[in-house]
């Protein structure tokens, strides 16, 4: 084993991942409480210190100032500065060494600043991509070589569609370019990943409005099955409220 990923949670109320290896640990983002995290570390056996950061939106940020106070230490791509205000953090540019992982941001198309992320270590590489409107080919490309892929999965198209809680606005820019990646989206770039030779698929950040995770599962399955990629890459969902199994690679 060189990295190791599980979902804390994931989702459109709040995201933390943690990603670590054989001597370093680490999270993705905070967007759920101190004592949500604590519980789910335990549970795992792990302590990790520092966090970095895809995007200051409140369901990725929002318990970043708590972590800090209790000893935390924030990292983040330099373009994210303007948002992160008067909180404590080191900015950085370009890839950086974390104790024995390579940390590689990457921007993705969000309506703020935001970054996806792979993890290299000894020969091993996860990738975690979010919170994104389209998926370039050259990001597509840049993540295929992942032993594992955390990918968005935010939305049925139908669901959303007929959501009458939601705006226009707000359905326009979910859908947009700026906005979320749907299942029928996830699903295509999961099957080109999982023909590229990605084993391990984790389905994030699903909206608990807009979607469920039968059904994103099942959008992403149908499409495998097109394929005939059927049992070739273990799928997860990550939700919003129960951690992940940790999937070593």
């Amino acid at each position: 084993m060189a990295l190791k990923i599980c979902s804390i949670a994931s989702g459109s109320k709040g995201n933390c991942i943690y990603v670590g290896s054989e001597r370093t640990e680490l999270l993705l983002d905070f967007g759920v409480s101190c004592k949500r995290v604590k519980e789910a570390m335990d549970g795992i056996g792990a302590s990790p210190k520092a966090i970095f950061l895809t995007h200051t939106h409140t369901d990725h940020f929002r318990c970043v100032p708590n972590a800090i106070k209790k000893g935390a230490l924030l990292k983040y791509p330099l373009l994210l500065k303007s948002g992160i205000n008067n909180v404590e953090g080191e900015p950085f540019q370009g890839d950086v060494y974390y104790g024995d992982i390579t940390v590689s941001p990457f921007p993705v198309s969000h309506d703020v600043p935001c970054y996806g992320y792979s993890f290299y270590s000894e020969g091993s590489k996860i990738s975690v991509v979010t919170d994104l409107g389209i998926m370039p080919q050259s990001t597509l490309d840049g993540i295929s070589d992942s032993d594992v892929v955390l990918i968005e999965s935010n939305y049925d198209k139908e669901m959303l569609r007929l959501n009458p809680d939601y705006s226009p606005a707000l359905k326009a820019r979910i859908d947009g370019r700026r906005g979320h990646l749907s299942n029928d989206d996830c699903a295509e770039c999961v099957a080109k990943l999982v023909g590229r030779g990605v084993r391990n698929i984790i389905l994030g950040h699903l909206s608990e409005n807009n979607n469920t995770p039968e059904i994103a599962l099942a959008r992403t399955e149908n499409e495998l099955r097109k394929y005939n990629l059927s049992g070739k890459a273990k799928i997860t969902v990550a939700t919003q409220h129960e951690r992940t199994e940790v999937i070593e690679v």
